[in-house]
């Protein structure tokens, strides 16, 4: 069966910070995103259960460009969990749009995507 997805996913390589509602923190890989959420590499120790929330941190340039992400776990799946994006401030919307945007190379897919996320986001 073909997986069908509203929002595309853009790869991304790179370290970020998931903290737990006890305030843990744990080291982990982003290899994936979307306006949707995040696909993170996680330890096989890794606590976390579906429907926990995580505040997750990705540093973009290690200068004070921030993505802060507040998520829920999805799921778990071999060694990766997708984190379903519930909050982001003004600014990490905006950084996380570019990316998009820059990966994308397609103005009208991003339009589209957007105005379905705003409309999930109004229900």
């Amino acid at each position: 069966m073909a997986e069908r997805r509203l929002f595309s996913r853009i790869d991304f390589n790179h370290e970020a910070w998931l903290t737990g509602a006890d305030g843990h923190q744990y080291r982990t890989r982003v290899r994936d995103l979307s306006l949707h959420g995040v696909l993170a590499e996680v330890a096989d120790d890794w606590p976390g259960q579906n429907g926990d929330e995580f505040e997750l941190q990705l540093s973009l340039d290690g200068h004070g460009q921030l993505i802060v992400m507040q998520g829920r776990q999805r799921h778990l799946d071999q060694g990766c969990i997708g984190l379903e994006c519930r909050q982001l401030d003004i600014d990490s919307a905006a950084h996380l749009r570019r990316l998009v945007e820059l990966n994308l190379a397609d103005e009208a897919l991003l339009q589209r995507q957007l105005a379905q996320l705003l409309d999930e986001a109004s229900r």
